[in-house]
């Protein structure tokens, strides 16, 4: 039963808690040795199994925090807009000028006197939202997906571009970001910009723009939309909200209807079939009687979507269990009937609400990043994430192996809430030979942000 929502007063900040995995080199990844082999793992690296204040954030109000399904990073911002980041940073995702991974956030220099009002992270990219309308991107650009108009030639021995700091995107007027796996999707005075990947259509402007790199032979490469370029089909309305998945993407609309569009795998897209869409689709379940509220929440994950309906249900569709079967069209998740969702968020296959005075989590977690605590790690269905129960948890964040949650600072629950800070603030960079090495044996494979072999096999094919 839900316990009662209690008012609120208007939000002036809270307490960022993070839980799971702090081996951010590792999370996702199985097999072989890093440079830490020689480390006591779990002294130096733990999981954090329960949700724990960090030691840089003791005296910042966070205004808000991100990551996002395919991201092995976090963001957290303060009340004077400052940004800070930190976990992996093998392509600069991190946006501190360099390669070193941070286990301790550290603020943006680049961004500074930008008053920074949201952000996302992809696989190996990131981007920001400011204030006045301008939103940032850096990390890996070989895609476009940093939204700047050009990718430039890579710089030996490095293989690909990749942008260290913080770089205007081409766009103006936007309030929000959201970043797949190697593209990006902003809101510009309610239209919907894209750059980045192509595939599966996820640019939304009717093709996927592969081409054949071959004369002789078939070797199908994806064009890089550096030049952010608004989604066919959504002109006659204004977009309220946009997620991303890892090769999908979702918007709602003012009228009341929620569009998907991308990678039609494991019916992630809510259509009853299995087929990737070059444009945005209406999803039919969102019409008539179960139009979608204005603040609904909106949510995309490795193979999962989700979105609120009628009299405030969540309703999920695509697969969201490693071992379950598809769910084709949007049905409502009946754990949350009832309660008051605020803020939903997705990692590649685990997930949290805060709703009410409660918050809840659930998936196949591996690192403890459902905060649950050191006598149980996953759920298959939503339970109460007993740690944080009684008081009013304003946003939830999922990426690859970690959960963050940001608290009312009168939490009744704060108080037990461990404190934690990495002895290691700062992993030295990998030599940039080791990094295209890396990269050359496969660090832009699927299956390290979670979408495995069975994925390449269910995706959907463009119908003929």
């Amino acid at each position: 039963m839900a316990a009662p929502a209690t008012e609120q007063k208007p939000w002036e900040g809270g307490v960022l808690l993070y839980c799971g995995g702090t081996d951010y080199a590792q999370l996702g990844r199985t097999g072989g040795k890093t440079k830490k082999e020689d480390l006591d793992k779990e002294s130096n690296y733990p999981n954090l199994l329960r949700p724990t204040r960090l030691k840089t954030f003791n005296d910042v109000k966070v205004m808000f925090i991100a990551a996002g399904p395919a991201a092995c990073h976090c963001f957290a911002g303060d009340s004077a807009g400052n940004l800070y980041s930190w976990g992996r940073n093998e392509k600069g995702q991190l946006g501190h000028g360099d390669f070193a991974q941070r286990n301790v956030p550290a603020k943006l220099a680049a961004l500074d006197g930008k008053f920074v009002i949201g952000a996302s992270g992809g696989r190996n990219h990131s981007a920001a939202v400011c204030q006045d309308g301008s939103s940032f991107a850096w990390g890996i650009n070989q895609h476009g997906q940093c939204g700047t108009g050009v990718v430039k030639p890579a710089k030996a021995p490095l293989k690909e571009d990749i942008i260290l700091t913080p770089t205007r995107c081409l766009i103006e007027g936007c309030t929000q970001v959201a970043c797949g796996i190697d593209f990006t999707m902003w809101i510009c005075d309610g239209r919907v910009m894209t750059a980045g990947n192509g595939q599966y259509g996820v640019i939304g402007d009717g093709i996927d723009h592969s081409y054949n790199a071959k004369d002789s032979s078939i070797q199908i490469l994806y064009e890089a939309v550096a030049t952010p370029r608004r989604v066919a089909g959504l002109d006659e309305v204004r977009v309220l909200r946009v997620a991303a998945g890892h090769s999908h993407c979702l918007a709602i609309d003012d009228q009341g209807s929620c569009y998907s569009w991308g990678n039609g795998g494991y019916g992630r897209l809510g259509h009853k079939i299995q087929q990737d869409e070059d444009k945005p689709r209406k999803i039919e379940v969102f019409t008539r009687r179960n139009l979608v509220p204005s603040d609904a929440i909106l949510a995309a994950g490795g193979t999962s979507s989700f979105c609120t309906g009628v009299a405030g249900q969540v309703h999920c569709w695509g697969k969201l269990k490693v071992n379950g079967d598809n769910q084709m069209y949007p049905v409502p998740i009946n754990d949350l009937v009832g309660w008051n969702v605020r803020s939903f968020a997705c990692g590649p296959g685990t997930f949290a609400a805060a709703a009410d005075n409660s918050v809840i989590t659930w998936g196949a977690a591996t690192n403890g990043e459902l905060g649950f605590g050191p006598n149980k790690k996953s759920s298959a269905n939503p339970a109460k994430c007993e740690p944080l129960d009684g008081g009013h948890t304003h946003q939830v964040a999922c990426g690859i192996g970690f959960t963050l949650f940001l608290v009312d600072p009168s939490h009744s629950r704060l108080p037990e809430a461990p404190e934690w800070e990495s002895s290691i603030p700062v992993e030295e960079a990998p030599a940039p030979e080791a990094l295209a090495a890396a990269g050359a044996k496969g660090g832009n494979k699927r299956k390290a942000a979670g979408e495995g072999a069975a994925g390449a096999a269910a995706k959907g094919k463009k119908a003929k």
